[in-house]
């Protein structure tokens, strides 16, 4: 054969004829005669040791491989879920979305709803009260200096005078409207701010300046509350105002002195207003009670006039009639009782000296000469130089 031993050298033969002195083939290191490895034994052992990398084995361990992923799947399924478990705070309303979209709210306590990405969690705070300031600024601290902003507190007035405003407005999240707040404003000091000044200008703009410096304040702020309320209700803010506050509302300092000297004089009209009306409230009732009583003398001086006057008419009609009866004793009573009524308030003496009194010597029958006659009558009184009566 052409491939045959060659003797020389004591070595093998073949194509790759004998090195170093030792025979082999292409896979032998030669000499003993040895035969090859098997290739199919090479890739056996390959995938032994790839099996002892990859757990549960590969090629026949195919169903170990699978239950070994889904456990894994499983427990990573089971702790995202877990991370769905939050709390609500006592002054917290839970705002719940599934793929952004709202599906409910949650009062305080431990609640559950899908993690993220599928599900979220807002959680407004409902008990905390903000405050807005409008037309000025103050810092931190209650002793901080405040900051005049006059492009939100100059303002003008009805009758075409400025004022110069600043006020605050204090807002919290409405507890039943917490979905609104969260969904419906981006901005909510913002919207508040703009809404409040908004009808802050309106109220001052119907009202004149005298009347905002003195006594309309109270129903100015009560006024721009119900204005603030009903538009942000209108445009679904899920916001409650608590209050409007005035903090101080003065002229422009170039004519603050003139609208102090208005406001003194108006203070002292005020003042005099008060006085007449308590003296007013005095005297009226006093001015009444005479007025009821001079009606009440008249009318009794009416129920005795007329009495008197039916009684008299009831005595000249029983008079008329005796007159009838016997006309000459009617005439003699009446003389007579005519002249004791004349004659009563006369301080004057009558005798009588004709008759029988006359021709005894003067005097008349039955009076005695020595009678002291002049002590009937009352005594002229004197007066000395000083005016008093003797």
């Amino acid at each position: 054969m052409p491939w045959s031993n060659q003797s020389g050298g004591g070595g093998g033969g073949g194509p790759w004829g004998n090195r170093g002195g030792n025979g082999g083939g292409p896979w032998g290191n030669g000499g003993g005669g040895k035969t090859p490895p098997n290739l199919e034994d090479l890739l056996r052992r390959g995938q032994d040791r790839l099996r002892g990398v990859i757990p549960g084995g590969g090629g026949g361990g195919s169903l170990g491989g699978g239950r070994s992923a889904l456990v894994v799947g499983a427990i990573a399924v089971s702790v995202w879920l877990f991370t769905g478990f939050y709390t609500v705070a006592p002054n917290q309303v839970g705002i719940e979305t599934i793929f952004g979209r709202y599906v409910g709210s949650k009062g305080e306590g431990l609640r559950y709803n899908f993690p993220y990405p599928v599900g979220g969690v807002v959680k407004p705070n409902v008990g905390q009260v903000n405050s807005i300031q409008i037309g000025y600024r103050s810092g931190a601290g209650a002793q901080a200096r405040l900051r005049d902003v006059p492009d939100e507190s100059l303002m003008l007035t009805g009758d075409e005078n400025i004022v110069d405003l600043d006020f605050e407005v204090q807002w919290r999240v409405n507890p039943l409207k917490a979905a609104d707040f969260v969904f419906n404003l981006q901005n909510p000091e913002g919207t508040i701010k703009a809404i409040a000044e908004s009808a802050m200008r309106e109220v001052i703009g119907r009202r004149n300046i005298q009347a905002i410096l003195t006594n309309e304040q109270s129903s100015v702020a009560q006024e721009v509350k119900e204005i603030v309320q009903s538009a942000l209700d209108e445009y679904g803010a899920g916001v409650r105002i608590e209050v409007v506050q005035l903090v101080s509302v003065n002229p422009p300092p170039e004519v603050r002195p003139a609208f102090i000297d208005v406001n003194a004089a108006q203070q002292d009209a005020d003042t005099a207003q008060n006085e007449a009306k308590t003296y007013a409230s005095r005297e009226v009732p006093q001015s009444r009670g005479r007025a009821a009583q001079i009606v009440q003398a008249a009318e009794a001086y009416k129920a005795k006039a007329t009495a008197d006057a039916t009684g008299q008419a009831a005595r000249f009609s029983e008079v008329y009639e005796s007159y009838k009866v016997a006309p000459a004793v009617s005439r003699e009573r009446l003389f007579l009782e005519t002249m004791e009524k004349v004659l009563g308030s006369v301080n004057k003496v009558i005798i009588d000296q004709s008759g029988q009194g006359a021709a005894s010597g003067g005097a008349a029958a039955g009076v005695l000469p020595v009678l002291p006659l002049a002590e009937f009558s009352p005594r002229p009184q004197t007066s000395d130089r000083t005016g008093a009566a003797r």
